[in-house]
């Protein structure tokens, strides 16, 4: 055993057949997404899927041209995956519904109903029937992960990123917590999983961590925003948990949610009892790449306890691979020990479990208390 300095503390060093037995498996807690319409001749996906061996892909609108064509491409992907690296990834969407549709009426998709307008109906039976059409819909095409409901309490009407895209169900946290409730189980009816996003809440900011930094301490408020994760947590209707990059220096006078210990190990962990898998927001948006670089950004959240690093474009602008960036730096960060051997064991061991459940097909669902488990663009 070997101890070191870092970030002033002592770390001790990981034995060399450990780093030899997870470094080939850490590409396994990326979800990334491409470029391309097609697997034959996709330089991007074939790194992706034959070298990297990633987790899961995130599909796009870029990605798609028609119904048919989007078979075709999650048909070639699960196929070469299986082929080249032995087992398929996670194919996943942001298909929340309304503007926020990656399936969209261009590509020759029906249209959808956005959280808004399913909030302002406010009928329950609604949600879950509009819920399991699109998770058909999801399904048909290859798709098995869904990033959503949106689960933000969107009590800010000046919010840009939430409110202002229709993606919250409304003001009221527990409309919120009931619609999202009939949202995730009309997608487990279709088979479909699900997200819960974006913890601890980013209905109350006033600008979009696509762009830059947000600070939400003076106007985040954890009586209301927490209260549908507290409800669905407990009820077994979460599946996984997307990070919001939002900063409150009441629970981290350092970092963002995302990167906070304290925030996702402290609050969302032990406080309110969140066994599933945990999701970072996309780890290119403006809050996390301006003020920490892709490959601190990856470490920091995967020490803080997420255990799905999500990059929604791989291609960097000079040319170098996202992936092959977060992954040397996980890489260097067991080595000397500011990422534990015993973190990236339980991420993975989620990651697995996540990987082989599908929709309602667990029982006790993942993610509650009898079952803690083993286991960009608008995100």
């Amino acid at each position: 055993m070997a101890l070191a300095m870092i970030d002033g503390c002592a770390r001790v060093r990981p034995n060399p057949d450990d780093l030899a037995r997870l470094q080939p498996a850490l590409a396994a807690l990326l979800l990334v997404g491409f470029n391309g319409v097609d697997v034959d001749g996709n330089r991007e996906l074939e790194r992706l899927l034959c070298e990297a061996r990633v987790g899961g892909v995130l599909i796009f609108a870029r990605n798609i041209v028609d119904p048919a064509q989007l078979r075709r491409l999650t048909r070639g992907i699960g196929d070469r995956a299986l082929a080249c690296a032995g087992r398929r990834p996670l194919i996943a969407v942001d298909g929340e519904g309304g503007r926020i549709m990656r399936l969209s009426p261009r590509v020759g998709f029906p249209p959808t109903l956005s959280h808004r307008e399913l909030g302002e109906d406010n009928d329950f039976a609604e949600t879950e029937l509009e819920a399991r059409r699109i998770g058909g819909i999801l399904r048909d095409v290859g798709i098995d992960w869904n990033l959503a409901p949106v689960v933000d309490v969107g009590y800010n009407p000046a919010n840009p990123v939430i409110v202002g895209h229709g993606r919250s169900f409304g003001a009221n946290p527990r409309l919120v917590a009931a619609h999202a409730r009939a949202y995730v189980t009309g997608m487990r009816a279709a088979g479909i999983r699900t997200t819960l996003k974006h913890f601890p809440g980013h209905g109350s900011s006033a600008t979009d961590s696509h762009l830059g930094f947000v600070d939400v301490s003076d106007t985040a408020n954890a009586e209301i925003e927490l209260l549908p994760y507290r409800a669905l947590i407990a009820e077994g209707l979460a599946d996984s948990i997307m990070t919001a990059h939002v900063f409150n220096r009441r629970l981290d006078r350092r970092y963002p949610a995302t990167l906070s210990r304290a925030t996702i190990t402290g609050l969302l962990r032990e406080t309110l009892g969140f066994g599933g898998p945990v999701v970072s927001d996309d780890l290119r948006m403006g809050a996390i790449d301006q003020h920490y670089g892709l490959g601190d950004a990856a470490v920091l959240a995967a020490r803080a306890g997420v255990d799905v690093l999500l990059v929604a474009e791989d291609a960097l602008p000079d040319g170098r691979s996202a992936t092959a960036v977060v992954i040397e730096a996980l890489r260097e960060a067991l080595a000397d020990g500011r990422v534990t051997i015993t973190r990236i064991d339980e991420a993975l061991a989620r990651m697995r479990q996540f990987s082989v459940t599908r929709g309602a097909a667990a029982r006790p669902p993942l993610g509650s208390a009898a079952n803690p488990g083993r286991r960009a663009g608008y995100s």
